[in-house]
């Protein structure tokens, strides 16, 4: 990082002492520690010989390594020996024929909304991003429309990340619907519609299609209708996550189902896809780039 204007008289000294103010980033504000990542350094603290991990959501062999099916090696080995192959910055949204192919994955070949050329797909560098670029659109609905105020509702219990992703693209009201009950251990549906039936119309809702974080407890289909049903009667926005389409059920289409019917019903909606566990990437991914 540069000195600001001024040179040294603010910044580092010539022999590389602090003398002043460091610099104008210096009251930014730390990212918060949350839970799994207190519970890995805890986990690397312990010297027990026979220590598990299982908060992680990487997937590894059992040597230890990330896990690559064949296939992806295969194709990753015929990219490298081919000689016509050159390496040049991606279009601004994304490659057009891997988002047109994930969006054929989310919402089916034959959607309406594909045929009918009303879905946009964007590729980012993780699901994360993903995510983050989905509230950045909000906030500028916020922004430029009344029609929409907040709030944001997530899960509890819900990935940790969630929160602060939309906070720091400006939203601020972030609210919580019941999802997992204790006693019955599994998702409550009743307490659920309980909180979004009280939710104000234009509320955003995030909902896990499948492979719920971090309870990993899915809802049926049957159930799923009833929820999409108050949805629309409520007027709210559904954000659907889809992290790990096809690891749930073992079914591309399965996975999808809450995100298809959605589409189905003639409603709008944004969805967070991501192909990093499915295609045993999850590392490679999150540097390469490779999500929707």
């Amino acid at each position: 990082m540069m000195s600001g204007p001024g040179g040294n008289e603010k910044g580092l000294s010539q022999n590389g002492d602090p003398g002043g103010h460091l610099s104008v980033l210096t009251s930014a504000h730390s990212a918060a520690v949350g839970p799994e990542t207190r519970l890995l350094s805890a986990f690397r603290k312990d010297t027990h010989h026979r220590k598990v991990y299982l908060a992680g959501r990487e997937y590894y062999s059992k040597e230890g390594k990330t896990f690559e099916l064949r296939l992806v090696g295969k194709i990753k080995q015929q990219l490298g020996a081919d000689p016509t192959l050159r390496p040049e910055y991606a279009p601004s949204l994304g490659l057009t024929d891997f988002t047109r192919r994930a969006t054929e994955a989310a919402l089916g070949k034959s959607c309406c909304a594909i045929v009918e050329n009303r879905v946009l797909g964007v590729q980012t560098p993780g699901f994360t991003a993903a995510v983050r670029l989905g509230a950045e659109l909000l906030k500028h609905w916020h922004d430029v429309s009344a029609t929409w105020c907040g709030p944001v509702y997530l899960s509890t219990p819900c990935d940790d990340s969630l929160a602060g992703i939309f906070q720091a693209a400006g939203i601020q009201d972030i609210r919580e619907y019941y999802f997992w009950d204790d006693r019955q251990r599994g998702a409550c549906l009743e307490k659920l519609l309980e909180d979004l039936e009280r939710a104000p119309q234009q509320s955003v809702v995030v909902l896990s299609a499948s492979g719920h974080y971090p309870t990993g407890a899915d809802l049926s289909q049957s159930q799923w209708a009833v929820i999409i049903q108050l949805i629309m009667r409520r007027r709210l926005f559904p954000f659907l996550l889809l992290p790990a389409q096809a690891l749930c059920y073992g079914e591309l289409e399965r996975d999808a189902w809450p995100v298809q019917y959605c589409a189905s019903q003639g409603m709008e909606l944004l969805c967070a896809q991501s192909f990093s566990h499915c295609f045993g990437l999850y590392v490679q991914l999150q540097r390469d780039g490779g999500e929707r």
